[in-house]
């Protein structure tokens, strides 16, 4: 089902996946900070092309499941 992420700006949800996914950290951590920066830049610029009249509604779906005993 889906499970959109509002937020009020993509700079709102980049700043929350800065802060809450260290994955991402893990992945760039080769980089240089040049590269980091450039990279979170890419990042903010292709997320703003889910900016709206309402704001950043990312795109994201849930599945959800029920098991009986």
């Amino acid at each position: 089902m889906g499970a959109p992420l509002r937020m009020p700006t993509a700079a709102d949800y980049l700043r929350f996946a800065r802060e809450s996914f260290g994955a991402l950290h893990q992945m760039m951590a080769g980089l240089s900070d040049a590269e980091r920066a450039e990279t979170w830049a890419e990042i903010e610029a292709e997320l703003r092309r889910f900016e709206g009249p309402e704001g950043f509604v990312g795109p994201c779906e849930v599945i959800v499941g029920v098991g009986v005993k």
